[in-house]
């Protein structure tokens, strides 16, 4: 099988990596050709909470037992830095930039891809997927997370791709009863499950994963099942007796809830590996354990507890910590136990792994594959990583959205390189990862021919990634749309919003951002069309707004208003007009699922200071005045206090006047609630 950059490998000095005897790895037992596959991945677990990677606090027994039965990954990296594009990555050996999944809730896993289950499924596989899907939207109807993910654009579903038995969400559901995730329900083969949804989220999706098992080794009939835990990522809530586990030795609310959950989905994986050994199919079975990227959070606090360990950075960024995950593999029939390795590796080389292992390459599949087969790690043959694993995200050096880091990356054996490829400004970081995994010490000019080198394979892969997005790897005629633009090339556009959202230079589009740079949720451009004899219409009554998952912001924006009284909405200038009666007042409705405080921010206009209005959430109130702009139609970000949404779930906020200066209480174009972190 081709691989990306086969012809690109590093000329550079032989380096020391360490590893294991080639016996060291491989048991004398005879594996079928067709051995079952388990993928299983936590969802946001960083690389130091499980125990068999040094934690000393959160209890997980059953990883660790799995791991002294396992080959440990040392360096095992997820294919991007957060949720969406890694998983695509693991389903198709390829980097999501080549299908335009480029971060969390964007995007979709195209048709034409080939995905580890279409290809096993052609081999007499029974294929199942259990969890967080994250790949594309379940219906047609609407997704979850509002208007500005389209649900007819992004209708993926895991049948479309392989999957002939699936119980999944469209993205992440509370680790606890997610019966309450109305709006994100679980759906089993295309319809809404009701049934078995309360208590452990881990225990929930496992009860549909077992019998899947079952079943197959009743019909004898060799599977694939893919279990993607939603634990730890937010909404992280535990139940009872599993915060109890950890309140009783001190640690606080956040602590119980983080620690809590992911011990409770150790226990679903412990109830698998004894599955498995009651029927008979452990020795012959793969069952892999990863993360799809690092813990979230800028800093620990609240429920964002996750270890990076001793690593840089966190989720998002491509720091070490972003991208370098728990990794295990436990096979009795090849792999002998307690085997190690420091070999990179990564989720991109489950698909290539296992078509070599059944000995079979799928018809019509899309090269190049950025991932490689570890058939010759197993087999002890393998002294070091054949080629190196490309990254790229979205944001860049200081940016909140990649936390901090460059937006490309790439490791091998020895080094990594970090860069913000094409920007002249940002120089180069290089590190050895070998003496500084903990990317403390930049050796950029000590060493600039590898630099040099390891630009040059950047280079190609982006280059590489272009044609793929325009689908040329492709053997059916595929037309490529406005949102197949590379983030790297002019024109890109996000497909966040479902369409026209970028280059918007309107000044009412203007005023609904936030001071702070935080981006907008889809919800927010939505405006409700003008009829066709006025330029005003009525707010957005019912609609709802939600959190942006990569900023944290909730943006209420003047079309997302509920209108009470005379108070008209303006398309043309996306905002609310004069605001002269001080009876009339405006609501949203909104759901978060990152809760904390928040400071509100109000962007409006007004000729005078002066004019007093209240914000209420709940039983929280805030009293603010308006400061002047110059103009009702110039807007001016003022903030009006700060929230405390302590709980994820629906809110409703209300705006309504106390006095006015003038002529009237203000124009108004959002509300921001924007995270107290972000300053």
């Amino acid at each position: 099988m081709k691989h990306v950059m086969n012809h690109l490998r590093l000329s550079m000095v032989a380096v020391a990596v360490f590893l294991l005897a080639p016996s060291a790895f491989i048991n004398a037992a005879e594996p079928s050709a067709k051995p079952n596959v388990i993928l299983m991945m936590a969802d946001d677990m960083g690389y130091g909470d499980p125990g068999f990677n040094g934690n000393k606090i959160i209890q997980t027994p059953n990883l660790d037992e799995m791991a002294k039965n396992s080959l440990i990954f040392q360096r095992f990296y997820s294919p991007a830095p957060v949720c969406s594009p890694s998983r695509g990555g693991c389903l198709t050996g390829r980097h999501p930039y080549r299908y335009g999944i480029w971060t969390a809730n964007e995007g979709h896993l195209r048709k034409e891809e080939i995905s580890l289950a279409e290809a096993l499924e052609t081999q007499g596989y029974v294929t199942g997927h259990f969890g967080k899907w994250h790949l594309g939207t379940l219906t047609t109807n609407q997704s979850g997370k509002g208007p500005g993910r389209n649900a007819v654009r992004n209708y993926l579903t895991p049948d479309m791709h392989g999957f002939g038995e699936w119980f999944s969400t469209e993205y992440a559901v509370p680790t606890w009863d997610p019966i309450n995730s109305t709006v994100n329900p679980y759906y089993h083969v295309g319809k809404i499950e009701t049934e078995n949804l309360l208590g452990d989220d881990s225990r929930v999706l496992m009860d549909r994963a077992i019998p899947f098992i079952r079943k197959a080794v009743a019909d004898k009939k060799p599977f694939l099942a893919v279990i993607w835990f939603h634990a730890p990522h937010e909404p992280v809530v535990a139940g009872p007796e599993f915060r109890k586990m950890y309140a009783d030795k001190g640690y606080d609310e956040g602590q119980q809830n983080y620690y809590g959950c992911i011990t409770a989905e150790d226990i679903q994986i412990g109830r698998l590996r004894k599955l498995l050994r009651d029927l008979g199919v452990a020795d012959n079975t793969m069952l892999w354990f990863t993360s799809d990227n690092g813990p979230e959070g800028d800093e620990i606090g609240g429920t964002k507890q996750g270890s990076a360990g001793p690593f840089r950075g966190r989720k998002r960024s491509l720091w070490e910590g972003g991208i370098h995950v728990p990794g295990l593999l436990e096979w009795p029939a090849r792999i002998k136990p307690g085997s190690t390795t420091a070999i990179p590796c990564s989720g991109l080389d489950y698909f290539p792994t296992t078509l070599d292992i059944v000995g079979f390459r799928m018809k019509g599949q899309p090269e190049p594959i950025d991932g490689v087969s570890l058939v010759p790690l197993f087999e002890g043959t393998m002294k070091e990583r054949p080629v190196p694993i490309p990254f790229e995200t979205l944001g860049g050096t200081d940016t909140k959205t990649s936390r901090g880091s460059p937006r490309m990356a790439l490791v091998d054996n020895r080094y990594k390189l970090l860069t913000d490829m094409g920007n002249p400004s940002e120089k180069d970081l290089l590190f050895d990862l070998l003496s500084d995994r903990g990317e403390t010490t930049d050796i950029a000019a000590q060493h600039p021919d590898v630099v040099k080198s390891m630009k040059k394979i950047l280079q190609d892969f982006r280059a590489s990634c272009k044609r793929s997005l325009e689908g040329k790897d492709y053997s059916t005629p595929f037309t490529p749309d406005q949102y197949d633009i590379p983030p790297s090339e002019p024109g890109f556009a996000r497909s966040k919003n479902g369409g026209g959202e970028a280059g918007d230079d309107s000044e009412g589009a203007k005023a609904n951002k936030p001071n702070k740079k935080a981006k907008k949720t889809g919800g927010a451009k939505s405006a409700v069309p003008a009829p066709a004899s006025s330029d005003t219409a009525p707010s957005g009554q019912g609609k709802v707004t939600f959190q942006d998952d990569d900023s944290g912001l909730v943006n209420l924006a003047a079309s997302a208003a509920i209108t009470h009284g005379d108070l008209r909405y303006i398309p043309s200038q996306e905002k609310i007009g004069r605001w002269s009666n001080e009876k009339d007042w405006l609501s949203w409705e909104f759901q978060i699922h990152q809760p904390g405080k928040f400071k509100v921010e109000v962007s409006c206009g007004q000729t005078e200071d002066g004019s007093v209005y209240e914000i209420a959430v709940g039983d929280q109130k805030l009293k603010s005045t308006v400061s002047a702009s110059g103009d009702f139609k110039k807007a001016k970000a003022q903030i009006a206090g700060e929230l405390n949404l302590t709980k994820s779930g629906s809110y409703t906020l209300t705006l309504t006047p106390v006095s006015k200066q003038g002529q009237a209480v203000m124009t108004l174009w959002s509300v921001n609630l924007v995270p107290a972190n972000n300053r």
